[in-house]
Protein backbone atom coordinates (compact mmCIF):
# COMPACT_ATOMS: atom_id res chain seq x y z
CA UNK A 1 0.00 0.00 0.00
CA UNK A 2 1.41 3.10 -0.71
CA UNK A 3 2.12 6.17 1.71
CA UNK A 4 -0.30 8.81 2.13
CA UNK A 5 0.51 11.72 0.48
CA UNK A 6 0.87 15.05 3.33
CA UNK A 7 2.45 12.86 5.97
CA UNK A 8 5.38 14.41 6.59
CA UNK A 9 5.70 14.61 10.01
CA UNK A 10 5.42 12.20 13.48
CA UNK A 11 2.16 13.79 14.62
CA UNK A 12 0.51 13.49 10.79
CA UNK A 13 1.24 10.02 11.43
CA UNK A 14 -0.31 9.23 14.31
CA UNK A 15 -3.51 11.03 13.09
CA UNK A 16 -3.48 8.96 9.83
CA UNK A 17 -3.19 5.95 12.66
CA UNK A 18 -5.86 6.92 14.46
CA UNK A 19 -8.41 6.33 11.48
CA UNK A 20 -7.13 2.81 9.76
CA UNK A 21 -9.55 0.91 11.97
CA UNK A 22 -13.06 0.84 13.26
CA UNK A 23 -12.20 0.01 16.65
CA UNK A 24 -9.74 2.11 18.70
CA UNK A 25 -9.19 -1.19 21.00
CA UNK A 26 -9.71 -4.27 19.27
CA UNK A 27 -8.53 -7.62 21.21
CA UNK A 28 -7.04 -10.15 18.67
CA UNK A 29 -4.24 -11.44 17.16
CA UNK A 30 -4.66 -12.71 13.92
CA UNK A 31 -4.18 -9.43 12.12
CA UNK A 32 -1.28 -8.13 13.78
CA UNK A 33 0.20 -11.47 13.12
CA UNK A 34 0.10 -11.37 9.70
CA UNK A 35 1.62 -8.52 9.56
CA UNK A 36 4.18 -9.13 11.83
CA UNK A 37 5.05 -12.18 9.49
CA UNK A 38 5.54 -10.27 6.49
CA UNK A 39 8.05 -7.90 8.54
CA UNK A 40 10.07 -10.66 9.49
CA UNK A 41 10.08 -9.38 13.31
CA UNK A 42 8.01 -12.47 14.33
CA UNK A 43 9.64 -15.17 15.86
CA UNK A 44 11.39 -12.83 17.10
CA UNK A 45 15.56 -12.68 17.37
CA UNK A 46 16.14 -10.83 20.15
CA UNK A 47 15.56 -12.53 23.12
CA UNK A 48 12.35 -11.22 24.81
CA UNK A 49 10.78 -10.53 27.97
CA UNK A 50 7.04 -9.85 27.89
CA UNK A 51 5.40 -7.81 31.19
CA UNK A 52 1.42 -8.17 32.06
CA UNK A 53 -0.13 -6.57 35.11
CA UNK A 54 -2.68 -4.05 36.34
CA UNK A 55 0.13 -1.75 38.31
CA UNK A 56 3.70 -1.47 38.12
CA UNK A 57 4.33 -3.01 34.59
CA UNK A 58 6.79 0.14 33.84
CA UNK A 59 8.52 0.29 36.94
CA UNK A 60 9.38 -3.52 36.17
CA UNK A 61 10.51 -2.52 32.36
CA UNK A 62 12.99 0.34 33.60
CA UNK A 63 14.73 -2.05 36.35
CA UNK A 64 15.10 -4.39 33.41
CA UNK A 65 16.68 -1.99 31.03
CA UNK A 66 18.58 -0.63 33.91
CA UNK A 67 19.69 -4.13 34.61
CA UNK A 68 20.57 -5.37 30.82
CA UNK A 69 22.46 -1.87 30.55
CA UNK A 70 23.93 -1.99 33.53
CA UNK A 71 25.98 -5.46 31.61
CA UNK A 72 26.54 -3.89 28.18
CA UNK A 73 23.40 -5.73 26.74
CA UNK A 74 21.53 -3.67 24.25
CA UNK A 75 17.81 -3.64 24.83
CA UNK A 76 14.82 -2.32 23.43
CA UNK A 77 11.76 -1.16 25.21
CA UNK A 78 8.18 -0.75 24.09
CA UNK A 79 5.75 1.04 26.93
CA UNK A 80 2.62 2.47 26.76
CA UNK A 81 0.71 5.08 27.28
CA UNK A 82 3.31 8.23 26.67
CA UNK A 83 3.11 11.45 29.01
CA UNK A 84 4.65 13.95 26.91
CA UNK A 85 5.84 12.52 23.46
CA UNK A 86 5.07 9.17 21.29
CA UNK A 87 8.40 8.33 21.12
CA UNK A 88 9.02 7.76 24.45
CA UNK A 89 7.03 4.29 23.66
CA UNK A 90 9.81 2.76 21.76
CA UNK A 91 13.24 3.06 23.66
CA UNK A 92 16.66 1.93 22.91
CA UNK A 93 19.50 1.51 25.85
CA UNK A 94 17.40 4.40 27.86
CA UNK A 95 17.11 6.64 24.74
CA UNK A 96 13.94 7.21 23.06
CA UNK A 97 13.53 6.71 19.05
CA UNK A 98 13.83 9.44 17.40
CA UNK A 99 10.91 10.63 14.71
CA UNK A 100 12.27 9.99 11.47
CA UNK A 101 12.97 6.06 12.61
CA UNK A 102 9.53 5.92 13.61
CA UNK A 103 7.92 7.52 10.62
CA UNK A 104 10.25 4.87 8.53
CA UNK A 105 9.16 2.19 10.49
CA UNK A 106 5.49 3.33 9.65
CA UNK A 107 6.21 3.16 6.47
CA UNK A 108 7.56 -0.44 6.15
CA UNK A 109 4.32 -1.04 8.22
CA UNK A 110 2.00 0.92 5.74
CA UNK A 111 3.73 -0.85 2.98
CA UNK A 112 3.75 -4.40 4.61
CA UNK A 113 -0.14 -4.50 5.62
CA UNK A 114 -1.57 -4.56 2.40
CA UNK A 115 -5.35 -4.44 2.61
CA UNK A 116 -4.79 -5.86 6.45
CA UNK A 117 -6.92 -3.01 8.93
CA UNK A 118 -4.62 -2.20 12.23
CA UNK A 119 -5.16 -0.26 15.49
CA UNK A 120 -2.90 2.31 16.72
CA UNK A 121 -1.87 0.51 19.33
CA UNK A 122 -0.85 -2.57 16.71
CA UNK A 123 0.65 0.10 14.54
CA UNK A 124 2.72 1.11 17.80
CA UNK A 125 3.47 -2.30 19.20
CA UNK A 126 4.84 -3.70 14.99
CA UNK A 127 6.89 -0.05 15.14
CA UNK A 128 8.83 -1.00 18.29
CA UNK A 129 9.14 -4.56 17.11
CA UNK A 130 10.99 -3.16 13.29
CA UNK A 131 13.37 -0.34 15.14
CA UNK A 132 14.73 -3.33 17.39
CA UNK A 133 15.20 -5.39 14.93
CA UNK A 134 16.60 -2.84 12.78
CA UNK A 135 19.06 -1.90 15.78
CA UNK A 136 20.23 -5.54 16.36
CA UNK A 137 19.26 -5.30 20.18
CA UNK A 138 20.11 -8.39 22.69
CA UNK A 139 16.83 -7.81 24.10
CA UNK A 140 13.45 -6.72 23.67
CA UNK A 141 10.80 -5.91 26.96
CA UNK A 142 7.61 -5.38 25.74
CA UNK A 143 4.70 -4.39 28.07
CA UNK A 144 1.88 -5.92 27.74
CA UNK A 145 -1.31 -2.83 26.85
CA UNK A 146 -4.30 -4.15 28.06
CA UNK A 147 -4.58 -7.48 29.91
CA UNK A 148 -2.48 -10.21 27.90
CA UNK A 149 -3.77 -13.21 26.15
CA UNK A 150 -5.03 -11.15 23.05
CA UNK A 151 -2.66 -8.28 23.17
CA UNK A 152 -0.75 -7.09 20.09
CA UNK A 153 2.35 -8.07 22.22
CA UNK A 154 1.72 -11.72 23.03
CA UNK A 155 2.20 -12.45 18.95
CA UNK A 156 5.94 -12.90 20.07
CA UNK A 157 6.43 -16.16 21.66
CA UNK A 158 8.80 -14.46 24.89
CA UNK A 159 11.46 -16.04 26.52
CA UNK A 160 10.43 -15.17 29.62
CA UNK A 161 7.31 -13.49 31.76
CA UNK A 162 6.62 -10.88 34.48
CA UNK A 163 3.28 -10.51 36.06
CA UNK A 164 3.46 -7.94 38.48
CA UNK A 165 -0.20 -7.22 40.08
CA UNK A 166 -3.51 -8.27 38.99
CA UNK A 167 -6.75 -5.69 40.28
CA UNK A 168 -9.70 -4.88 38.63
CA UNK A 169 -8.98 -2.51 35.64
CA UNK A 170 -10.60 -2.43 32.03
CA UNK A 171 -13.53 -4.80 33.17
CA UNK A 172 -15.15 -4.33 29.89
CA UNK A 173 -12.72 -5.72 28.59
CA UNK A 174 -11.14 -8.50 30.52
CA UNK A 175 -13.96 -9.88 33.21
CA UNK A 176 -15.43 -8.29 36.56
CA UNK A 177 -13.23 -10.71 38.73
CA UNK A 178 -9.88 -10.83 39.47
CA UNK A 179 -10.07 -14.42 38.48
CA UNK A 180 -10.95 -14.00 34.79
CA UNK A 181 -8.38 -10.97 34.56
CA UNK A 182 -6.00 -13.41 35.67
CA UNK A 183 -6.75 -15.84 33.14
CA UNK A 184 -6.00 -13.44 30.91
CA UNK A 185 -2.49 -12.21 32.33
CA UNK A 186 -1.39 -15.63 32.47
CA UNK A 187 -1.74 -16.23 29.04
CA UNK A 188 1.10 -14.21 28.02
CA UNK A 189 3.68 -17.45 30.01
CA UNK A 190 4.68 -19.93 27.26
CA UNK A 191 5.56 -23.64 28.27
CA UNK A 192 8.49 -24.55 29.79
CA UNK A 193 9.90 -20.65 30.26
CA UNK A 194 10.41 -18.93 33.31
CA UNK A 195 6.68 -16.64 34.15
CA UNK A 196 7.58 -14.66 37.13
CA UNK A 197 4.19 -13.98 39.68
CA UNK A 198 5.42 -10.30 41.82
CA UNK A 199 1.56 -10.72 43.06
CA UNK A 200 1.44 -10.66 46.85
CA UNK A 201 -1.99 -12.22 47.01
CA UNK A 202 -2.81 -14.23 43.43
CA UNK A 203 -6.30 -14.63 42.78
CA UNK A 204 -7.46 -18.47 42.70
CA UNK A 205 -7.14 -18.88 38.92
CA UNK A 206 -4.04 -17.55 38.22
CA UNK A 207 -1.39 -20.38 39.33
CA UNK A 208 -3.45 -22.89 37.44
CA UNK A 209 -3.93 -20.95 34.28
CA UNK A 210 -0.16 -20.69 34.33
CA UNK A 211 0.35 -24.38 34.55
CA UNK A 212 -2.15 -25.17 32.36
CA UNK A 213 0.17 -22.80 29.64
CA UNK A 214 3.12 -24.72 31.23
CA UNK A 215 5.10 -21.95 32.59
CA UNK A 216 8.04 -22.81 34.64
CA UNK A 217 5.95 -20.75 37.57
CA UNK A 218 8.45 -18.18 40.21
CA UNK A 219 5.72 -17.17 42.67
CA UNK A 220 6.66 -14.64 45.21
CA UNK A 221 6.32 -16.23 48.55
CA UNK A 222 6.93 -19.33 47.68
CA UNK A 223 10.01 -19.63 44.71
CA UNK A 224 11.38 -16.25 45.45
CA UNK A 225 10.97 -13.71 48.55
CA UNK A 226 11.19 -10.32 49.83
CA UNK A 227 13.17 -9.40 52.71
CA UNK A 228 14.05 -5.94 54.24
CA UNK A 229 15.89 -4.22 51.16
CA UNK A 230 16.74 -7.68 49.65
CA UNK A 231 15.57 -10.51 47.30
CA UNK A 232 15.66 -14.18 48.09
CA UNK A 233 16.02 -16.06 44.91
CA UNK A 234 15.25 -19.62 44.28
CA UNK A 235 18.83 -20.79 44.23
CA UNK A 236 18.57 -19.20 48.04
CA UNK A 237 21.34 -16.29 47.05
CA UNK A 238 20.08 -12.73 48.16
CA UNK A 239 20.79 -9.79 45.80
CA UNK A 240 20.42 -6.33 47.64
CA UNK A 241 17.30 -3.55 47.01
CA UNK A 242 17.79 0.21 46.86
CA UNK A 243 15.27 1.88 49.12
CA UNK A 244 13.46 3.77 46.73
CA UNK A 245 10.41 5.44 47.51
CA UNK A 246 8.60 5.67 44.03
CA UNK A 247 9.38 1.98 43.35
CA UNK A 248 7.54 -0.91 44.80
CA UNK A 249 10.41 -3.56 45.97
CA UNK A 250 7.76 -6.44 44.29
CA UNK A 251 8.26 -5.08 41.01
CA UNK A 252 12.12 -4.70 41.60
CA UNK A 253 12.51 -8.11 42.92
CA UNK A 254 10.62 -9.35 39.80
CA UNK A 255 13.04 -7.64 37.50
CA UNK A 256 15.75 -9.11 39.25
CA UNK A 257 14.24 -12.42 39.52
CA UNK A 258 13.15 -12.68 35.78
CA UNK A 259 16.89 -11.92 34.73
CA UNK A 260 18.38 -13.92 37.39
CA UNK A 261 16.22 -16.79 35.74
CA UNK A 262 17.53 -16.18 32.48
CA UNK A 263 20.97 -16.34 33.67
CA UNK A 264 21.44 -12.19 33.02
CA UNK A 265 21.68 -11.29 36.93
CA UNK A 266 24.39 -8.49 36.68
CA UNK A 267 26.77 -8.19 39.78
CA UNK A 268 25.88 -6.94 42.58
CA UNK A 269 27.64 -3.80 42.15
CA UNK A 270 26.27 -3.37 38.65
CA UNK A 271 22.83 -4.15 39.79
CA UNK A 272 23.13 -1.63 42.85
CA UNK A 273 24.53 1.25 40.84
CA UNK A 274 21.41 0.77 38.14
CA UNK A 275 19.33 1.06 40.58
CA UNK A 276 19.75 4.11 42.52
CA UNK A 277 20.01 5.34 39.55
CA UNK A 278 16.75 4.86 38.44
CA UNK A 279 13.82 7.36 38.02
CA UNK A 280 10.68 6.39 36.27
CA UNK A 281 8.95 9.34 35.03
CA UNK A 282 5.31 9.97 36.46
CA UNK A 283 5.38 7.23 38.95
CA UNK A 284 5.79 9.03 41.89
CA UNK A 285 8.40 11.17 40.46
CA UNK A 286 9.15 14.47 42.80
CA UNK A 287 10.05 17.81 41.14
CA UNK A 288 11.09 21.11 42.99
CA UNK A 289 9.12 24.01 40.94
CA UNK A 290 8.80 27.19 41.41
CA UNK A 291 9.08 26.67 45.47
CA UNK A 292 6.74 24.03 45.58
CA UNK A 293 7.11 20.90 45.94
CA UNK A 294 5.51 18.35 43.17
CA UNK A 295 5.20 14.66 42.99
CA UNK A 296 3.95 12.89 39.52
CA UNK A 297 1.88 9.91 39.48
CA UNK A 298 -0.40 8.21 37.57
CA UNK A 299 -2.17 6.48 39.56
CA UNK A 300 -5.70 5.85 38.12
CA UNK A 301 -7.01 2.90 39.44
CA UNK A 302 -7.80 1.66 43.41
CA UNK A 303 -4.78 -0.40 43.70
CA UNK A 304 -2.39 2.26 42.66
CA UNK A 305 -4.01 5.17 44.40
CA UNK A 306 -3.77 3.21 47.78
CA UNK A 307 -0.16 2.79 46.88
CA UNK A 308 0.27 6.72 46.74
CA UNK A 309 -1.76 7.26 49.69
CA UNK A 310 0.69 5.20 51.82
CA UNK A 311 3.43 7.06 50.17
CA UNK A 312 2.61 10.31 51.08
CA UNK A 313 1.28 9.31 54.92
CA UNK A 314 4.56 8.17 55.45
CA UNK A 315 6.50 11.44 54.49
CA UNK A 316 6.69 13.87 57.37
CA UNK A 317 4.77 16.99 56.34
CA UNK A 318 2.53 19.28 58.37
CA UNK A 319 1.58 22.05 55.41
CA UNK A 320 -0.70 21.76 52.83
CA UNK A 321 -1.40 19.14 50.54
CA UNK A 322 -2.87 20.22 46.87
CA UNK A 323 -4.05 17.58 44.57
CA UNK A 324 -4.62 18.08 40.95
CA UNK A 325 -6.45 15.53 39.38
CA UNK A 326 -8.32 13.60 36.54
CA UNK A 327 -9.36 10.31 35.30
CA UNK A 328 -11.26 8.40 33.12
CA UNK A 329 -15.16 8.21 33.48
CA UNK A 330 -14.93 4.15 33.65
CA UNK A 331 -12.63 3.83 36.76
CA UNK A 332 -13.68 3.45 40.82
CA UNK A 333 -13.76 7.07 41.32
CA UNK A 334 -15.49 7.26 44.69
CA UNK A 335 -13.27 5.03 45.55
CA UNK A 336 -10.07 6.68 44.43
CA UNK A 337 -11.01 9.70 45.98
CA UNK A 338 -12.05 8.39 49.52
CA UNK A 339 -8.66 6.90 49.88
CA UNK A 340 -6.69 10.53 49.56
CA UNK A 341 -9.41 12.75 51.46
CA UNK A 342 -8.34 12.95 54.96
CA UNK A 343 -4.64 14.09 53.04
CA UNK A 344 -6.38 16.93 50.55
CA UNK A 345 -6.14 20.97 51.36
CA UNK A 346 -7.68 21.32 47.89
CA UNK A 347 -9.01 19.94 44.88
CA UNK A 348 -7.93 20.96 41.21
CA UNK A 349 -10.07 18.90 38.53
CA UNK A 350 -8.55 20.21 34.95
CA UNK A 351 -10.85 19.55 31.23
CA UNK A 352 -9.87 17.04 28.95
CA UNK A 353 -11.63 18.74 25.82
CA UNK A 354 -10.20 15.97 23.33
CA UNK A 355 -10.57 12.96 25.68
CA UNK A 356 -14.17 11.39 25.36
CA UNK A 357 -13.89 8.97 28.03
CA UNK A 358 -12.03 11.56 30.39
CA UNK A 359 -14.53 12.22 33.53
CA UNK A 360 -15.96 15.73 33.43
CA UNK A 361 -14.70 18.01 36.40
CA UNK A 362 -18.14 18.46 37.18
CA UNK A 363 -18.79 15.00 38.41
CA UNK A 364 -15.25 14.60 39.63
CA UNK A 365 -16.37 17.05 42.17
CA UNK A 366 -20.03 15.45 43.04
CA UNK A 367 -17.98 12.85 43.78
CA UNK A 368 -15.92 14.82 45.96
CA UNK A 369 -18.78 16.81 47.79
CA UNK A 370 -20.34 13.62 48.04
CA UNK A 371 -17.11 12.12 50.39
CA UNK A 372 -16.92 15.48 52.24
CA UNK A 373 -19.28 18.27 51.42
CA UNK A 374 -16.71 20.92 53.01
CA UNK A 375 -13.75 20.09 50.32
CA UNK A 376 -12.51 22.79 48.61
CA UNK A 377 -12.82 21.70 44.73
CA UNK A 378 -11.70 23.64 41.83
CA UNK A 379 -12.59 23.16 38.42
CA UNK A 380 -11.04 24.60 35.16
CA UNK A 381 -11.43 24.55 31.07
CA UNK A 382 -7.72 23.73 30.58
CA UNK A 383 -4.73 21.63 32.20
CA UNK A 384 -2.91 25.05 31.87
CA UNK A 385 -5.53 26.89 34.20
CA UNK A 386 -5.24 23.86 37.15
CA UNK A 387 -1.60 24.31 36.51
CA UNK A 388 -1.65 28.25 37.09
CA UNK A 389 -4.37 27.99 40.17
CA UNK A 390 -2.74 25.78 41.86
CA UNK A 391 1.04 27.15 41.78
CA UNK A 392 -1.11 30.36 43.25
CA UNK A 393 -2.82 28.41 46.12
CA UNK A 394 0.33 26.64 46.97
CA UNK A 395 2.45 27.66 49.81
CA UNK A 396 5.69 27.32 50.01
CA UNK A 397 5.80 24.75 52.11
CA UNK A 398 3.04 23.51 50.38
CA UNK A 399 3.34 19.93 48.34
CA UNK A 400 1.52 19.94 45.09
CA UNK A 401 0.46 16.21 44.22
CA UNK A 402 -0.75 15.08 40.28
CA UNK A 403 -2.42 11.92 40.08
CA UNK A 404 -4.78 9.99 38.09
CA UNK A 405 -4.57 9.48 34.08
CA UNK A 406 -1.34 9.65 32.29
CA UNK A 407 -3.28 12.30 30.21
CA UNK A 408 -4.00 14.18 33.00
CA UNK A 409 -0.15 13.87 34.66
CA UNK A 410 1.25 14.74 30.95
CA UNK A 411 -0.72 17.50 30.39
CA UNK A 412 0.74 19.31 34.32
CA UNK A 413 4.57 17.93 33.17
CA UNK A 414 4.16 19.99 30.04
CA UNK A 415 2.65 23.17 32.26
CA UNK A 416 5.63 22.59 34.07
CA UNK A 417 8.25 22.23 31.60
CA UNK A 418 6.76 24.88 28.92
CA UNK A 419 7.46 27.50 32.17
CA UNK A 420 10.78 25.83 33.21
CA UNK A 421 12.21 26.38 29.73
CA UNK A 422 10.82 29.76 29.43
CA UNK A 423 12.04 30.81 32.59
CA UNK A 424 15.67 29.47 31.42
CA UNK A 425 15.51 31.66 28.33
CA UNK A 426 14.26 34.45 29.74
Amino acid sequence: MAIPAGIGTLDAWLCHLETLHPQKIDLSLDRVTQVAQRLGVRPATPQTITVAGTNGKGSCVAALSALLSAQDISVGCYTSPHLLRFNERITVNGAAADDQEIMAAFAEIESARGDISLSYFEFATLAALVIFRWRDVAYQILEVGLGGRLDAVNLIDADACVITSIGLDHTEWLGDTRDLIAIEKAAVARPGRPAVVAEHDPPASLIPALEAVGGDILLLGRDWQLRYAAVALPDGSVFDLPKLASLQPSNLGAAITVLWSLGKLPSEEQGSVALNQLVVQGRQQRVVHEGRRWLFDVAHNEESVHCLAAALEAEPHSAGTHFVFGAMVDKPLRAMLARLMPLATTWHLPTHEDVPRAAQPSYLAEHIAALDPEARVYEYESPQGAYEAVLDRAAANDRIVVFGSFITVGAQMHCLQVKASAGASS
